[in-house]
């Protein structure tokens, strides 16, 4: 598995949704690494089993191999229920879930996005969509005000994201996943872990309802921020708050295993 390791202290190990990379969380590693080691994990290429420990395996062996204790998880969106998954073991003491909704009930899927259902459909988009249009579908992950132009580099890892991302992968999240949180939806998963969990996120997000997730991710026993200037990605457009509320959670609860 490929991963940037940076920074010394206390480990939190960032794990980018789908389509995404590393580099979306480039901004709070930048403002976190003076008082924290960040390791932001690479999760391409896709298994081929995207059940939730499926997935954290080889993060999970990522751990083991660095000999990490004390461990942070922060998922964004796809890789929210990867942090929950981790947050089960030992090493892992805290967990964060951003932008990410317990199930699919009150989910916001755009309408450019239920037609890239199957893996032949999104390899002919990967390859055929302009840039200009990757990008201007993808405004609806940002809060309205929110200009590509204030995160260096952004405007071209939306599209270098979009096109490396795995087929298979951005099929089950407008597919299978739905099933699969059904039946075990995050908010449960928060409320059967014994370990802190703060979950994040914005306003202005376009796909999960904010004050219906927090209400029942509170309800489950987590800790909530809302991002109020914030869509979909609150570590992305709003990172200096981020990073605020990411430290003091990590600073205030105290380990436990």
């Amino acid at each position: 598995m490929e991963f940037l390791d940076e920074g010394a202290g206390p480990a939190i190990v960032c794990v980018h949704g789908i389509p995404g990379s590393v580099d979306w969380f480039g901004a709070a590693a930048e403002r976190l690494t003076p008082r924290f080691r960040v390791i932001r994990v690479d999760l391409r290429p896709a298994p081929a089993d995207f059940a939730a420990p499926a997935r954290s395996a080889p993060i999970a062996a990522l751990l083991a191999e660095l000999d990490l204790s004390d461990v942070t998880v922060v998922g964004h969106s796809f890789g929210a229920e990867i942090a929950l998954e981790l947050a089960t073991l030992p090493r892992v003491t805290r967990a964060v879930v951003v932008g990410q909704s317990p199930d699919y009930t009150a989910a916001r899927i755009p309408g450019f996005a239920r037609w890239v259902v199957r893996p032949w459909s999104v390899r002919l988009a990967q390859r055929w969509t302009p840039g200009f249009v990757i990008r201007q579908g993808n405004r609806t992950l940002f809060a309205p005000r929110f200009r590509y132009a204030s995160v260096p580099g952004l405007a071209e890892a939306v599209v270098r994201d979009f096109r490396s991302a795995a087929p298979t992968g951005l099929a089950y999240a407008v597919g299978a996943r739905a099933d699969d949180f059904a039946a075990r939806p995050l908010d449960a998963r928060v409320a059967a872990l014994d370990v802190p969990v703060l979950a994040v996120h914005g306003r202005h997000d376009h796909l999960y309802d904010a004050t219906a997730t927090l209400a029942r991710f509170a309800a489950a026993g987590a800790r909530t921020h809302l991002v109020e200037h914030a869509g979909h990605s609150p570590q992305v457009e709003q990172p200096d708050e981020f990073v605020t509320v990411l430290e003091e959670f990590v600073r205030s609860e105290p380990v436990d295993r």
